[in-house]
């Protein structure tokens, strides 16, 4: 059974479908990629798989997680689902934290609900939280931990964004353009972290990103979506090597074109 099922998804505001008969699966353990360009639905699939649309849009069509439906489901059942099946890394970590709680608190918050049952005491929370911000690669944690969003770098917060996500160990992670607010550097970082604590976790990844060089280091099946329509998928081989849609054709050639100019080659 896929750890993910999407099938029919259709998501629309009024009488405007924003995306349209999506289907597509992740099995546990598999990387995905979800491309295309801004406005094609790339982040409403990723907040209707996480049942976090706003009220104003609607889903048809149908989601599983874990053989759960998604879609309709009452708050309740989706709460149980977040966290421990999937978990959503932003793009725009500063908007995604809260800028009036200390950081080592909102890292606390997941690991709460995670370690509920064993009955962990506040000083083990605390101890938790320091060793995530550790694997996470964030520098003197005790410091970061007493910090405010605003006054650690965008590549800091978008460390700590990435530890609330994985806190639970969700079978599903889904980063939406988690690389694009960063630099050429940090950006580097972050997708070989994002490498290693879904390889070490063993947890699926849907990697979201209109730049298709991002997405192709870190999936092995890419997903092409364009005004909300799926229009190729299949293996990053494959889809790089001989796309079959125009579109996805535009999006390789822009890539090379790109990484000729950065070479200085003509």
């Amino acid at each position: 059974m896929s750890l993910l099922s999407v099938e029919g998804l259709t998501v629309s505001a009024g009488t405007t479908a924003l995306v349209s008969n999506v289907s597509l699966s992740i099995a546990p353990g598999e990387r995905v990629g979800l491309i295309g360009e801004s406005g094609s639905g790339k982040s409403l699939t990723a907040l209707t798989i996480t049942g976090l649309l706003p009220r104003t849009i609607v889903a048809t069509g149908s989601i599983t997680l874990e053989g759960t439906q998604v879609i309709g489901a009452p708050e309740r059942t989706l709460k149980g689902l977040r966290g421990r099946v999937t978990a959503m890394i932003f793009q725009e970590p500063l908007t995604a934290l809260d800028p009036l709680m200390r950081l080592g608190r909102q890292i606390e918050e997941p690991l709460r609900r995670r370690f509920r049952r064993e009955g962990l005491d506040p000083a083990g929370i605390r101890t938790a939280m320091l060793a995530l911000m550790e694997r996470v690669a964030l520098p003197q944690p005790e410091r970061i931990a007493t910090a405010y969003p605003y006054e650690v770098s965008g590549g800091q917060r978008q460390r700590v964004a990435i530890a609330m996500a994985v806190a639970c160990r969700p079978a599903l992670l889904i980063a939406d353009e988690p690389t694009t607010a960063l630099d050429v550097t940090t950006q580097a970082e972050i997708l070989k972290l994002l490498d290693s604590l879904v390889r070490e976790d063993g947890m699926a990844l849907l990697f979201i990103s209109h730049d298709l060089p991002v997405v192709a280091k870190v999936v092995d099946r890419l997903i092409v979506l364009r005004h909300g329509i799926v229009v190729e998928q299949g293996h990053v081989r494959d889809v790089l090597g001989a796309p079959r849609h125009d579109y996805t054709q535009t999006l390789v050639a822009a890539a090379r074109a790109f990484d000729r100019a950065l070479d200085g080659a003509p």
